[in-house]
Formats: structure tokens, sequence, C-alpha cells
């Protein structure tokens, strides 16, 4: 599992269609066509083959929490990125990830998740301060 964590002032995302590739992607049902949040942390990961998912998802939550500490902000944002890697999971198996990711976070936090399986226009508008952007990889 792979993850790019930015702490954002704004966060905005417009689905433009849904996706076609790879070969096994089934996008979810699309409820919210935009979104947006003030003040938050974005989180986009990719679940890749061979993860441990119970384990792997823990370790990001527990890596969310240390950023929302230090930064002082309880929304947070599950983006579903593949572009991080070129070893996917299959998309049953990202969906599940993401699920899991979002309950756990739903428990403390605020909790916005992206549409799983679309091309999407993105806004980051990322704080410039020191600890603003981390990547983390789980093995």
């Amino acid at each position: 599992m792979r993850a790019l964590l930015f702490h954002c002032h704004n966060y905005g995302v417009k689905i433009d269609r849904l996706a076609n590739r790879p070969e096994d992607i089934t996008p979810e049902e699309v409820k919210e066509k935009e979104q947006n949040c003030k003040d938050c942390i974005v989180v986009l990961t990719t679940i890749e083959k061979e993860d441990k998912i119970e384990q792997f998802c823990s370790e990001l939550v527990d890596e969310v929490a240390k950023m929302s500490q230090e930064v002082g902000h309880k929304n947070i944002v599950i983006l579903p990125f593949a572009h991080l890697s070129n070893n996917l999971a299959k998309a049953k198996e990202g969906i599940k990830a993401i699920t899991l990711i979002e309950d756990k976070l739903k428990e403390n936090y605020n909790v916005i998740r992206a549409h799983f399986g679309s091309h999407k226009s993105l806004l980051l508008d990322i704080y410039g301060h020191p600890g603003n952007a981390r990547y983390r990889e789980f093995y």
C-alpha cells in the first residue's frame, strides 16, 4: 500500500467520467459529482497486490491520526489514487481497503471519501509548512 498525505487549505474534486482501466475496474455508483473540504488532510492511496489489507490500513490510519494531531485539523479526505503503483490490487480489494480506512477514520474524524473508479478534476491547495506532504509505503 502506498499513500501521499497532504495538509490542504482547500480540496475539491469533480467527476469527469467513469474509468475503464484497469481491466477489472468496476466503478462505484456516483453519489456526488463534486466534493469540497477546507482545512483537511487529503490521503491519496493505492492498494497493491499482496497487500496485508487489515494491517496496512491500520498503519495508514495511524499515520493520518499522527498528521491530524500535528496540524490540528480533523477533516480527512480519502482519495483512491491508482497512479502511485504499477502493481495494483484487483478493484474489489481496493474498494475493500478504502472502505476499511474510511470506517476506521470515521470513529474519530470528519471523513469524506472520493469516488472509486472515475477520472476526476482535482484541486489541492496545499499549505506551505514543513510536514505538509508525506509519502508512505507499507510492506
